[in-house]
């Protein structure tokens, strides 16, 4: 079982274009400074950082970028929290009422309830995400001009454009791949977990880039977690007397893409994957309903291999 680091302290902190809101729970004071590198800096180093304090900083469109450079450049543990997340759980506690005191309040309170299933920022990952997202995005707009050149009457003033199209989106895909294996390359930490990922049969490079870049949480949470955060644990649906069927919802919709396409893979040539598939098809259960059981199996297996990996290399894994 993962040592957990438990944080004591917590500074929640609320970002707008203009000004960040401060909540210190070590004092319970709350602070208000500008959203600039020097403003930032100065607060940043009113204090040193320590191993019990988590700072847990708004998502805000970009806004918080700068916050999040400097307070982990200085040696802090932050972690930046999705307002979807924050939100649900500011209803759970009642809180209707929304001002920025209240959210940077309520983010230090997340940041406490919650710390053992947040994940902290670094460099390496971070910089992943917005290099996968855009490859998605290009490579779904490839798909597209694909499609349209394909139509069996076109316009050859339109078919030209669409093959200078295509083909700079493709150089554009071929330049991202490009620097996101340079950024595994350098972070030892996402190397070893792209190594992990492949030797998982049914997973290969493009896969394991969308679920490191994506799936951040992998190795860090626990089984359940993990399945409900790619989106396909299953979810009851009882009623009294009523016992439907379970089904699986929300989830990230490129990392269930990435584990479908895994799938499909794996049923063939993972022999464990093979077997649970072959012994679902065998009890008459749908096609799709055993696939869908092959993700979530799939998503369980690489999430247990790369917690073991961080455990036997890490020994105490830091988590926020």
């Amino acid at each position: 079982m993962q040592n957990i680091t438990k944080y004591k302290h917590f500074v929640g902190i609320d970002v707008s274009k203009d000004k960040l809101d401060i909540y210190d729970s070590r004092t319970g004071t709350f602070s208000q400074v500008a959203n600039t590198r020097t403003a930032i800096k100065q607060f940043v180093y009113q204090n040193k950082p320590q191993s019990d304090l988590l700072i847990v900083i708004d998502l805000t469109g970009g806004y918080e970028a700068l916050a999040v450079e400097l307070f982990h450049t200085a040696g802090y543990c932050v972690h930046r929290a999705s307002g979807v997340q924050v939100k649900a759980f500011m209803r759970a506690c009642g809180q209707r009422a929304k001002t920025d005191r209240i959210d940077a309040y309520h983010l230090a309170l997340y940041g406490d309830k919650m710390q053992e299933n947040l994940k902290l920022y670094t460099d390496g990952q971070n910089k992943l995400k917005p290099i996968v997202e855009r490859l998605e995005d290009l490579k779904s707009m490839l798909q597209q001009e694909k499609n349209r050149l394909s139509a069996p009457t076109l316009d050859p003033t339109i078919k030209t454009g669409l093959k200078r199209t295509t083909a700079f989106l493709q150089r554009q895909i071929k330049e991202l791949e490009q620097a996101a294996a340079a950024l595994i390359d350098k972070d030892a930490e996402l190397s070893a977990k792209q190594a992990v990922l492949l030797q998982e049969k049914g997973i290969g490079r493009q896969i394991a880039l969308v679920l490191l870049a994506l799936l951040p949480e992998l190795g860090v949470v626990n089984r359940r977690q993990i399945a409900a955060l790619a989106g396909v644990a299953p979810y009851a649906k009882d009623s009294g007397t009523l016992s439907a069927h379970r089904f699986v919802r929300s989830g990230r919709p490129p990392v269930k893409k990435a584990l479908f396409m895994a799938a499909l893979v794996a049923v063939r040539h993972n022999e464990t994957i093979k077997t649970f598939y072959d012994r679902l098809i065998d009890n008459k259960k749908p096609k799709l309903l055993a696939i869908t059981a092959a993700m979530r199996k799939l998503t369980i297996i690489i999430n247990a291999k790369i917690k073991n990996y961080l455990k036997n290399s890490n020994g105490d894994i830091k988590v926020g």
